[in-house]
């Protein structure tokens, strides 16, 4: 059996669902083909329900400062894990389960089959064949295990797997401290699971500029067990599992994976494409159109391999859609990028970041800002902490990025991202008010720093004449 849609789209996440919102203003002769669970990696496995875990470690953490505070009997405080995971799962489960709700309207072009390529407009779904003008492929990502660690695959927790615990073990490994391997492995420290994590650089949370990648791997160093090296397991011991780098062995209960995640293409046969495949199996792209060569077919979201981010998944998928349903394939320009680590400090960057900026050969000027004396971060975290930089053109100080390890760098790493997409300058910038006592006033000296370094430096005049 053989239908004719306008177009399919593969994949039920964040970017296929964006995608379904545009394709129905243009058709309804559509469908959705998905075999997994639904409600997407960020409301199931990534965004939320980590968020919701890293609040309660961090809450559990200012226990520590009580003391300080004049609050007594912190000591007494005990996390009971089980409860900690099963509210951790009930969260989730609504994140989900709202998203499912919302795809309620139309759940009758929903096919819960497996989809593989026959050629660029013909799907083949087992017992039946879709045929398609279009097709969008938002299949997603999924971590993986390396080949020579599936024989400890009983012992490892990737991050599909980890919010289903229902307990915590005593002692984990941590293998990356790229955005998730710092967030959980932070969280999981707080809660009071003995951690040792591994880095092959001296890095944490995404961050690129040398400054704050040295400063980040020192401060996480400071409060758990991080190891530099390339991690690997050695052997088990009974009922654990022996992990090493160049430095040393640690003898764990369980190893959460968080190494990243890859494009999920596995029997998708892109190779029906005829197209050539990279060494992940992904088709060349368009990046500004998402298209395959001249084919009509579209990569949009974490399939992609591009930026893994919710939103950028959503940006992907309303490009998709539009270009899915139009006469004519159009490029669309992005919106400032912007990635937030939920560390604590938060890591953000903002805009261009500096190895960006290095890569593209811009010339460009940095700020650098300090909270280890800001008022204000003492009453966020109990300690001061946390440095950040701002790059600007070097000729007319328009703002272009920012990389920041900071208390609310969650919200700083906003404005700044809506700075450099407005084209601000640091003069513009700091012509805005900021409150006291606040982080942000800690960005001032940046900007400030900024106006001296320009080719044509310009006064720090924060207010203009009436």
């Amino acid at each position: 059996m053989e239908r004719e849609v306008d177009v399919a789209i593969i994949g039920a996440g964040t970017a296929g669902l964006t995608a379904q919102d545009i394709v129905v203003q243009k058709t309804d002769n559509y469908v959705i083909i998905d075999d997994g669970p639904l409600g997407t990696t960020c409301a199931r496995v990534g965004c939320m329900p980590s968020k919701a875990l890293i609040a309660m470690a961090n809450d559990f953490h200012k226990r520590l400062f009580f003391d300080e505070y004049g609050i007594s009997g912190a000591n007494a405080l005990q996390p009971v894990y089980s409860r900690i995971m099963a509210r951790v799962r009930m969260l989730r489960d609504e994140f989900a389960g709202g998203v499912i709700h919302e795809m309620s309207p139309f759940m009758d072009k929903l096919i819960r089959k497996r989809a593989r390529f026959v050629n660029p407009n013909t799907l083949d779904l087992g017992d039946e064949r879709i045929r398609a003008k279009r097709i969008i492929i938002a299949t997603g990502s999924k971590p993986w295990i390396p080949k020579d660690w599936q024989p400890f695959k009983d012992f490892i927790i990737d991050t599909d797997q980890f919010f289903e615990l229902k307990e915590l073990p005593g002692k984990m490994a941590v293998f990356g401290l790229g955005p998730i391997g710092i967030e959980l492995g932070q969280a999981l420290h707080r809660l009071g699971v003995e951690i040792v994590a591994f880095s092959r650089r001296k890095t944490a949370g995404g961050l690129t500029d040398p400054d704050l990648q040295t400063y980040a791997f020192e401060h996480f160093s400071k409060e758990m067990n991080i190891q530099l090296g390339t991690a690997d397991i050695r052997r088990k011991s009974g009922n654990k599992i022996v992990v090493g780098c160049e430095s040393g062995e640690w003898t764990v209960d369980r190893i959460l994976l968080a190494t990243g995640r890859r494009p999920a293409v596995q029997g998708l046969g892109l190779e029906n494409l005829g197209v050539e495949l990279d060494d992940r199996g992904i088709p060349h792209f368009d990046p500004g159109t998402l298209q395959i060569k001249d084919l009509p077919v579209f990569l949009a979201g974490d399939v992609n391999g591009h930026k893994p981010i919710l939103h950028e998944a959503a940006d992907d998928g309303t490009i998709a859609g539009q270009n899915a349903t139009a006469d004519s394939i159009c490029c669309f320009k992005k919106r400032t990028p912007l990635a937030i680590t939920f560390s604590s400090p938060d890591i953000a960057i903002a805009g261009l970041s500096h190895r960006e900026l290095t890569h593209q050969g811009i010339a460009f000027v940095t700020g650098k800002a300090s909270w280890e004396k800001l008022g204000r971060a003492r009453m966020i975290l109990g300690k001061a902490a946390g440095i950040g930089r701002i790059y600007a053109d070097k000729k007319d100080g328009r703002l272009l990025g920012a990389e920041l390890m900071a208390p609310a760098a969650e919200h700083m790493a906003h404005l700044l991202s809506w700075a450099v997409g407005a084209g601000l300058t640091a003069a513009d910038a700091l012509a805005m008010p900021i409150y006291h006592p606040v982080p942000e006033e800690a960005l001032r000296s940046a900007l400030g720093q900024i106006l001296k370094q320009m080719d044509d430096p310009a006064p720090d005049s924060r207010l203009e004449p009436c």
